[in-house]
C-alpha cells in the first residue's frame, strides 16, 4: 500500500547506542568513485581504465550518475538504444572483470508521478533493461529536485517523503533486493528542514526505507570542508543506519575555473566505523583525479588511533626523517595527509609520460603505492559568517539550484559588512596569456631556463619564505602487504627528453599545490597571495623623490629582494608549465593545460605589474589604501571566510586565479580574463610563449620597427627614403614614447618585440607638452614639403602636414571621464586574443594605480583592423559622429578601467 512502510522496525529503537549504529564488522566497506557531476560525462575508454586503478588501489564501487546522460535523468522514462545497451554492458563486465561493484542510478524525480503506476512501470521496466545487461546493483536519486508533490501524490502520500520511500521499496523488491543505494532530496545538514534530527522528511525516510537500503549525505554542506564523526552519529540515528557518504570534496563541476589536485581531507578516520562507505564525486575531468583517489583509497585502509599522533613531537620528528629516505620500507600507521599526498604525487609522476594511445584510451597505469598513515585531527569551524542572507542561484556539485544561505564574500553578490559599502565586481573569468625569453636587460616577467629546476632559479630563498611547503624529497611509506611497486619503465618517446626536461616530483607537487582544495589554498598558492599583495602595498617606498630622506630606506632593500624571490617563482612555475606540455600522455595534459596556463598568465602578468611598480615609482602609500577597497584576499575577514568551509565554494569564484586577477586594481576590466577557451593561436599546440614587461628606452627602435610594420599601408614605395623612415612611428607613437613611456609596456616572444601598448595618464597635460617641445622638434625634421603645379604630394608628404596643423581633442568631457590617452598594436602574427587582454590588463592596473578612471584612443573606420581589435578589448565609441577634425577615418573609443 502506498506510503506504509515495507518492512517491520519494531526492532529498531531510535535511542540505540552509538556502538550499534556502527557499520557491521562483516560488511565490506564501500569504497570508490560515483559519476555523478554535471557536464560531459567521461567515456568508455577513461571508466575502463577508471576500473582497473580503483581494483589497483583497494577501490570496490563504482556508480553511474553523470547528470548529462539524458536517460539518467531528463528523459529517464526512454530506453536505451542497442548501441546504448552494448557501451552499457561493456561497462558492467569490465566492472566485474576487475571486481568493481557496478552500481546503475537513475533520476526520475524531476517529473516523477509517485503514485502513478503508469510511471512505476515505466521506472521497473528501464531498470529490467538495465538488469538484463548484467547489472545487478542500482540506486534511485531524488537529489537537486523541488520538495513538492502534484494533486494526485497528495491524494495518495502523507508527505514527499512517504512517496519516495514507498517508489523505493517497491523497485528494491521488485529487483529482488539487489545491493540498492538512495539519494534523499535533503542530502546534506544545510538542506535539512529545520535541522537533522528534527527532519520531518529524513526521520520518514530512515523509518520507512527498507533497512538493506543505503542512504547518501554529503555531510553539513553540498561541499564539506569537515565531516565529524559527532554530525554522523547524529544522522545514523535518524537514518536507522550508517549513511553512505557522496563525497564532495574533489568535485568541480560548479565552478570551470577550478580544479582540486590536493588529498582527501577533513575526514577523520574515525568515521569509517560509523559509515558504510564513501563515494566520491570528483574532478568533471578525468585524468586529474588520480590524487583524489589515491588518498581516498589510503584514507579508507589506514588505522584509527585515539591519539592524535600528527600533533606530537614525535610525528613531526618522522615527518622530517621520512622526508630524507628514498625506499618504501617505513610503515606509518593512520592517515597521514603529508604523506599521503606524496605518496599519491609518486604514484602519478610516471602516468605522465605514458603516451596516449590513438583510440583515445591509454596502456594500463603504472602500479600505485598506498600506506596506512596518521589520523588528521578535525578542526571545527569556530568562525562566525560574516554576510548577511543572500540568495543566490548556484551550480551545486548536484545542481543548478536556488538557494538562501549565510555566505561570505563572493564576486556576484553586494556585500556591505566587510569596509563600508562595497559592490563586488562581476567574477573574472580566467584566460590563456604566455610569456616568453627575453633579454636580461628587459627584466621579462618570465625566462624559460635550461635548468628549471627551482634550484637553479633560487629554491633557499623561496623555500625560507615558504616554511610550510609541500615541495621536498620524494618520500614512499607502505606496509608490505600494500605496496605495489611503482612501474618505472619510462616509453621510447619519453626517453627521448631529458631530465631536466621531465616533470619531477617537486614540480607536480608545486602544481598540485596550486589547485588544491575547495577551501585552502596550498602553501605556494598562499606565498603568492600573500607576497603580491605585499609588494603592492609597500610599493612607495620606492618612490625615488623620497628615498635620500625617507625612514623606510630599510624597506627598499628588502622590497627589492622580495620582488626578485616572486619573479623567481614565477620563473619556477614557468619552466613547470614548459616541461608539463612536453609530456607524452596527451591525455592528461589536455586536462589541465587550461588550468595550468590560465594561471602561468596570471601570475606572469602580476609579475610584469610588479616589475612596473619597482621602475615607475609612482605609487604612494595613500593610493595603495585606495586600491583595497574591494573584496580580495586581502580584505579583512576573507581569509577567515574562505578556510572555515562555512560556505559552499561557489561563494568564491574562480580558484587561485580568480583570487589573484582580483587584487589587481580593475575592478571594472575584469572582462579581459574572460575569453574562448584556446583561441586562434592556441589551436597550434603547444601556444607560442609571449612576455609582457615594462618599457624601458632600448626598446623604442622595436616598438618603432612594429609600428612601421603595421602600419606599412600609409606611405608607398616613392617614400622610401631616408627622410621619411621614421614618419609613420614618429606620428603615431613618438610623443608618447618620449614624453609618457612610464605607463607602457611591450609584448615579446622568442623573435623579439611583437607587441606594444603606451599610455599617457593625462591626455590634456600631454598635449601640452606635445606642443612646447615635441611638435617643433617634429617641424624642423620633416618640413612642409611645396606642392607644384608639375607634382603631387605622395602619402608621406601628405602626412607630415599634421605635425604642422596638429590640433588634439578639446572635448572637457571627453577628458574629464576618460583622461588617459592609450595606443596599442600588434604584429599580425600575433592573433591571440588573450595576449591583448593580459597586455591591457596591465596597463590599465598601471593607471589605475594612480587613480585614472577611464582611457580613450584614435582608432581608424569601423572596417578598420584597429577598430576591430579595440572593439574585441571593449573599447566603445563615445559618439558615432565625433570625429578627430583632422581626418575623417578616425574616431575616438572609450573604456572605463
Amino acid at each position: 500500500m502506498p506510503g506504509s512502510a515495507t518492512t517491520d522496525d519494531s526492532d529498531y529503537e531510535l535511542d540505540k547506542s552509538f556502538e550499534d549504529l556502527r557499520r557491521p564488522k562483516e560488511k565490506e566497506f564501500i569504497c570508490g568513485v560515483v559519476e555523478g557531476f554535471y557536464g560531459r560525462p567521461w567515456n568508455t575508454h577513461q571508466r575502463i581504465e577508471l576500473f582497473a586503478r580503483m581494483k589497483k588501489l583497494g577501490m570496490n564501487t563504482y556508480l553511474y550518475a553523470p547528470k548529462d546522460d539524458v536517460k539518467h535523468r531528463a528523459y529517464w522514462r526512454d530506453l536505451y538504444t542497442v548501441e546504448e545497451a552494448d557501451s552499457l554492458t561493456e561497462l558492467i563486465q569490465s566492472a566485474k572483470k576487475q571486481d568493481i561493484k557496478f552500481v546503475y542510478a537513475i533520476s526520475p524525480g524531476l517529473d516523477m508521478t509517485y503514485s502513478s503506476v503508469k510511471d512505476l512501470t515505466i521506472l521497473r521496466r528501464k531498470l529490467d533493461q538495465v538488469s538484463s545487461f548484467g547489472c545487478d546493483s542500482f540506486a534511485l536519486l531524488f537529489d537537486d529536485i523541488l520538495p513538492e508533490m502534484n494533486k494526485c501524490d497528495k491524494e495518495v502520500f502523507a508527505s514527499f517523503a512517504h512517496a519516495q520511500s514507498s517508489v523505493t521499496n517497491q523497485i528494491y523488491e521488485h529487483l529482488k533486493q539487489p545491493s540498492f543505494m538512495f539519494c534523499p532530496t535533503e542530502y546534506c545538514a544545510s538542506r535539512s528542514i529545520p535541522t537533522v534530527s528534527d527532519s520531518q522528511y529524513l526521520n520518514t525516510i530512515g523509518e520507512k526505507l527498507i533497512q538493506g537500503i543505503e542512504i547518501m549525505w554529503t555531510g553539513p554542506k553540498v561541499v564539506s570542508k569537515v565531516i565529524s564523526v559527532s554530525s554522523i552519529k547524529e544522522l545514523a540515528k535518524v537514518l536507522r543506519r550508517p549513511p553512505l557518504i557522496w563525497d564532495n570534496i574533489h568535485a568541480n563541476d560548479y565552478d570551470q575555473k577550478r580544479i582540486y589536485l590536493g588529498p582527501y581531507d577533513g575526514r577523520c578516520p574515525s568515521l569509517i566505523p560509523f559509515l558504510s562507505g564513501v563515494l566520491t564525486n570528483p574532478n568533471c575531468e578525468f585524468e586529474p583525479n588520480f590524487i583524489a583517489l589515491h588518498t581516498l583509497a589510503s584514507w579508507s585502509k589506514s588505522e584509527y588511533q585515539d591519539i592524535k599522533r600528527q600533533n606530537s613531537v614525535e610525528t613531526h620528528v618522522e615527518r622530517e626523517n621520512l622526508s630524507k629516505l628514498e625506499d618504501n620500507s617505513v610503515v606509518i600507521p593512520g592517515y597521514d595527509l603529508m604523506v599521503a599526498h606524496k605518496l599519491a604525487i609518486k604514484a602519478w609522476l610516471p602516468t605522465f609520460y605514458t603516451p596516449t594511445q590513438p583510440d583515445g584510451g591509454r596502456p594500463p597505469p603504472p602500479k600505485l603505492a598506498l600506506a596506512p598513515t596518521d589520523d588528521t585531527p578535525i578542526v571545527d569551524a569556530i568562525i562566525t559568517p560574516i554576510l548577511n542572507n543572500i540568495p543566490t542561484s548556484v551550480m551545486t556539485c548536484m545542481a543548478v539550484t536556488p538557494i538562501t544561505q549565510t555566505a561570505p564574500v563572493g564576486l556576484a553578490v553586494p556585500v556591505n559588512q566587510l569596509v563600508g559599502t562595497v559592490t563586488v565586481p562581476s567574477e573574472p573569468d580566467n584566460s590563456q596569456e604566455t610569456d616568453s625569453v627575453a633579454s636580461p636587460a628587459g627584466e621579462p616577467m618570465d625566462v624559460i631556463t635550461d635548468k628549471p629546476s627551482l634550484a637553479a632559479t633560487g629554491e633557499p630563498a623561496v623555500k625560507e619564505l615558504l616554511p610550510n611547503s609541500l615541495i621536498s624529497t620524494a618520500i614512499a611509506a607502505a606496509s608490505s602487504e600494500e605496496v605495489m611497486q611503482v612501474d618505472e619503465e619510462v616509453t621510447s618517446s619519453a626517453d627521448l627528453l631529458s631530465e631536466n626536461e621531465k616533470l619531477n616530483i617537486d614540480d607536480l607537487a608545486m602544481i598540485c599545490d596550486m589547485f588544491y582544495l575547495p577551501f585552502e589554498h596550498g602553501s605556494k598558492a598562499q606565498y603568492v597571495l600573500s607576497e603580491f599583495q605585499w609588494l603592492k602595498i609597500n610599493s612607495h617606498v620606492m618612490d625615488h623623490t623620497k628615498l635620500s630622506t625617507s625612514p623606510e630606506l630599510h624597506l627598499v632593500e628588502e622590497w627589492k629582494q622580495r620582488a626578485e624571490e616572486f619573479d623567481k617563482f614565477v620563473k619556477y612555475f614557468a619552466a613547470v608549465c614548459k616541461k608539463f606540455q612536453m609530456i607524452p600522455n596527451s591525455c592528461l595534459m589536455y586536462d589541465l593545460n587550461d588550468y595550468i596556463w590560465d594561471l602561468r598568465g596570471t601570475l606572469s602578468l602580476l609579475n610584469s605589474y610588479i616589475k612596473w611598480l619597482g621602475l615607475a615609482r609612482v605609487m604612494t602609500e595613500v593610493d595603495c589604501e585606495i586600491l583595497d577597497c574591494r573584496i580580495t584576499w586581502s580584505t579583512k575577514g576573507y581569509n577567515d571566510a574562505f578556510l572555515s568551509g562555512d560556505n559552499e565554494p561557489w561563494v568564491f569564484r574562480g580558484g587561485l586565479t580568480g583570487e589573484l586577477q582580483r587584487l589587481l586594481p580593475i575592478s571594472n576590466s575584469t572582462d579581459l580574463f574572460s575569453i574562448p577557451q584556446r583561441s586562434a593561436e592556441l589551436e597550434n599546440f603547444p601556444p607560442k610563449v609571449y612576455t609582457i614587461r615594462p618599457f624601458i628606452p632600448s626598446d623604442e627602435t622595436a616598438v618603432y620597427n612594429v609600428c612601421k610594420a603595421v602600419n606599412h599601408s600609409m606611405v608607398d614605395l616613392k617614400d622610401s627614403t631616408e627622410q621619411y623612415d621614421h614618419l609613420i612611428p614618429d606620428l603615431l607613437i613618438g610623443g608618447l614614447v618620449t614624453l609618457s613611456s612610464q605607463f607602457s609596456f611591450v609584448v615579446e616572444n622568442d623573435d623579439g618585440v611583437c607587441g606594444y601598448i603606451l599610455a599617457t595618464p593625462d591626455a590634456n597635460d600631454f598635449h601640452r607638452k606635445m606642443s612646447v617641445s615635441w611638435l617643433p622638434e617634429m617641424q624642423k625634421k620633416y618640413p612642409l614639403p611645396v606642392e607644384t603645379d608639375n607634382t603631387s604630394l605622395t602619402k608621406a608628404q601628405g602626412l607630415v602636414s599634421q605635425f604642422h596643423n596638429y590640433q588634439p581633442e578639446k572635448s572637457e568631457l571627453l577628458l574629464t571621464q576618460y583622461p588617459a590617452l592609450v595606443k596599442m598594436e600588434f604584429l599580425p602574427s600575433v592573433k591571440d586574443l588573450s595576449i591583448k587582454q593580459r597586455t591591457l590588463a596591465c596597463m590599465l592596473s598601471a593607471l589605475q594605480s594612480v587613480q585614472v578612471v577611464g582611457v580613450h584612443c584614435l582608432s581608424g573606420s569601423p572596417e578598420s583592423r584597429s577598430y576591430e581589435m579595440y572593439n574585441q578589448l571593449g573599447f566603445v565609441r563615445t559618439n558615432p559622429n565625433v570625429l578627430t577634425p583632422e581626418n575623417d577615418d578616425t574616431l575616438i573609443l572609450v573604456r572605463i578601467i
